[in-house]
């Protein structure tokens, strides 16, 4: 029997569909809008409504663009010439 190889994953290295990325958690979006409102409160700043979730995800999506810089950055002078 000839086997194909395709793009996708073989089904038992598949994660499960109840499985979510990180950054896709609920969990770590609501801390982030609880420590963004909390801080806000804090200062007494009034934020609107659905406010501190956007400021979240876009906290989340910072660090996110910055950590994976910061690995680009960080393996381009990892294949440089040691000085």
């Amino acid at each position: 029997m000839i086997e194909t190889y395709t793009d996708s994953a073989p089904e038992s290295f598949a994660a499960p569909e109840s499985e979510k990325p990180a950054l896709r958690s609920l969990t770590l979006r609501s801390a982030a809008a609880i420590a963004i409102a909390a801080v806000a409160g804090r200062f007494a700043v009034e934020l609107p409504a659905g406010v501190a979730q956007q400021l979240a995800d876009a906290l989340i999506d910072l660090v996110t663009t910055l950590g994976l810089i910061g690995v680009a950055v960080g393996r381009t002078r990892a294949r440089g010439p040691i000085v």
